[in-house]
């Protein structure tokens, strides 16, 4: 039975599993009796390439059938400090499963900027932090800057994504933002306000922790992962093929309403 090695996002973990990637986001997400209830985020990582931070050779040993023949769902290799030491190389495709355990498949491409940039951004990060944080900063630029070692506070690699703001972006203190769920929207448009008037502010922070109902649905472009020098991309299928070719995904995603 094949092995395969995950990076979790939530909650940061190195895991060995003998679930395929939609069985393993079903058991993250609802867990093996179905008695709890969360999205789950995560890679699948090349196995060829080399991770000497981990003891992963003695951890694969304990991944092994139950005695009736049952795949092992998850053997924890590590829960601390994961990402720091994750070659980007090793970053496989991408899933993102809903809290009601249905999961999307993404792979990485080349990062190509819209042609008309959007002068004010939200981020979510996802890892090792999660903070959502207001920018000026298109993504490229926003992953650098977070990543800057010259930076008094900076982190070795990230994980993120963009939240659509829609009209907030070019005009956040007049526009009616009539379809932005989020809390605390007085305090996102002082923030994105703030850096469109002192563009040499680079980010403000929105919220501090992540909260649980991930609204997969507002995502404005797609996952980034990178450092200085590096940025992985991985695009969402737009709305009309998430209707067409994901649905079950989809209508999952779009049932998490609550204001965040």
């Amino acid at each position: 039975m094949k092995i395969h090695l995950y990076y979790s996002l939530i909650p940061e973990a190195l895991i060995y599993s003998m679930l395929p990637p939609e069985k393993f986001g079903m058991y993250q997400a609802t867990g093996s009796k179905r008695q709890t209830e969360g999205p789950a985020i995560f890679f699948e990582l090349d196995q060829s390439v080399d991770l000497p931070a981990f003891a992963l050779e003695e951890t694969r040993k304990r991944c092994v059938e139950h005695p009736d023949g049952r795949p092992k769902n998850s053997t924890y290799v590590a829960v601390y400090h994961v990402l720091a030491n994750l070659p980007l190389e090793a970053l496989g495709k991408l899933y993102l499963t809903t809290q009601a355990g249905f999961t999307l498949e993404l792979e990485a491409v080349p990062y190509e900027p819209a042609e008309a940039e959007r002068p004010l951004h939200l981020y979510q990060e996802l890892g090792p932090v999660f903070p959502r944080v207001a920018s000026n900063l298109g993504p490229r630029e926003f992953c650098r800057y977070v990543t800057d070692p010259n930076q008094p506070i900076s982190l070795p690699k990230v994980v993120f994504t963009e939240l659509r703001i829609d009209g907030l972006a070019r005009d956040p203190r007049n526009d009616p933002a009539k379809h932005i769920p989020y809390r605390r929207l007085v305090h996102l448009r002082e923030c994105l306000a703030a850096l469109k008037e002192k563009p040499e502010k680079k980010t403000k922070i929105v919220e501090r922790e992540m909260r649980p109902d991930i609204l997969y649905y507002m995502i404005q472009n797609g996952v980034f992962a990178g450092d200085q020098d590096h940025l992985l991309y991985y695009p969402l299928p737009s709305e009309d093929e998430l209707a067409s070719e994901h649905y079950l995904w989809w209508h999952s995603a779009r049932r998490v309403r609550s204001s965040y």
